[in-house]
């Protein structure tokens, strides 16, 4: 997401209309069709296009008044709102769309949007906030089978005491959510775990097991072809090898991390790696 973020995970509904499309006249037909082409956009990084997309599939449920649909569109625009840097706006739709789950009594749609919630909270800082989101969302997410929703759920709990630096905390969240998806039924979300387990652990200068973590998770997101986690992973490792001392191996990571950065035009990102290296024949 586009802020640059500092790699949240927003979760976008893609079957929240719910119900297969229909031929014809019929709104609600429209709208998943429209719903599910603003998610492609999305996965595109083509935010204005998604925008437009989720805003007519809002526009047509709230004709016929479909709830769940007007949910899960809201959720789509908060998300959107969050990748473009306007939290306040993320905040407003995922609030609202939190008000017309709880109407509807769905533990699933409820932990979502609540995850989502708590994501945009802890972008602005509001770690209180984003804790009584978590929570709540936590309660949801044990009414239903173990998962990658409380899986989900769990690895934001850990963030949220990292960035409170309560790095013992987060640990036991991280593990916690290893363990509710056990079956890796969410291999993308079991390697965002290995890195986060990996990243703690560096913050608490255990070298060893940070590196252990690593560089499974960088090896797992290598095999989904996860270029955010790729990058996250590099990233990790290069701060690894500089606290190490060790500049080779920091020079390695970091021009393969550079090369991902210029790839993806992140030019600030570059120039504030390239400036943590190490030279080439010395510090």
């Amino acid at each position: 997401m586009r802020y640059r973020r500092g790699w949240l995970w927003v979760l976008v509904i893609v079957l929240g209309c719910g119900g297969p499309a229909k031929t014809g006249v019929d709104l609600k037909a429209d709208a998943i069709s429209l719903n599910e082409a603003g998610y492609i956009y999305y996965r595109q990084s083509r935010w204005n296009l998604a925008r437009e997309k989720f805003e007519q599939a809002l526009a047509y449920n709230r004709l016929i008044d479909r709830r769940a649909g007007i949910a899960a569109n809201l959720n789509n625009l908060g998300a959107i709102a969050q990748a473009q840097g306007d939290l306040d706006q993320a905040v407003g739709h995922f609030q609202e769309a939190l008000a017309v789950n709880r109407e509807l009594h769905d533990p699933t749609a409820l932990c979502e949007t609540l995850n989502n919630l708590g994501l945009a909270y802890q972008s602005q800082g509001l770690l209180k906030e984003a804790d009584a989101a978590y929570l709540e969302a936590l309660e949801h997410a044990r009414l239903l089978p173990p998962g990658p929703l409380l899986a989900l759920t769990l690895t934001h709990l850990g963030d949220a005491a990292r960035a409170r630096k309560e790095y013992p905390t987060a640990l036991n969240y991280y593990h916690q959510a290893l363990g509710a998806d056990a079956g890796a039924k969410d291999r993308r979300g079991r390697a965002l775990r290995l890195e986060r387990l990996g990243r703690t652990f560096l913050d608490l200068k255990d070298y060893d097991r940070a590196a252990g973590y690593l560089k499974e998770a960088l090896g797992e997101f290598r095999r989904l072809q996860d270029t955010d986690g790729i990058a996250a992973a590099l990233k990790d490792l290069t701060l690894l090898a500089l606290a190490r001392g060790d500049q080779d191996e920091a020079r390695l990571n970091g021009n393969l991390l550079l090369g991902i950065y210029q790839a993806r035009g992140q030019e600030k990102e570059a120039r504030e790696l390239e400036a943590l290296l190490p030279r080439d024949g010395g510090s």
